[in-house]
């Protein structure tokens, strides 16, 4: 691990204290999951944007479309002979 250091508003420093004292860690380790829980949820909402965009190129371009529609044409035929 590598020290860094922060400043914090007294009031925000008083929070962090109290979620500390709650979960009887320490300050540094409510410092670090809450980072890190906050790099997940980027990431997922990161995961979520691209799945989106690809489902609208997917919806609105018809060469896509036209191509998984061929295939899927051409795997029930296969299956039906």
């Amino acid at each position: 691990m590598e020290r860094v250091q922060l400043l914090l508003d007294p009031s925000d420093r008083k929070a962090l204290k109290e979620l500390a004292n709650e979960s009887h860690t320490s300050m540094s380790d409510v410092v670090r999951e809450m980072l890190r829980e906050r790099i997940r949820e980027r990431k997922r909402d990161k995961l979520r944007r691209a799945a989106l965009l690809m489902a609208e190129e997917y919806i609105n371009n018809p060469e896509l479309t036209n191509l998984t529609t061929a295939h899927f044409d051409e795997d029930t035929n296969d299956e039906a002979r």
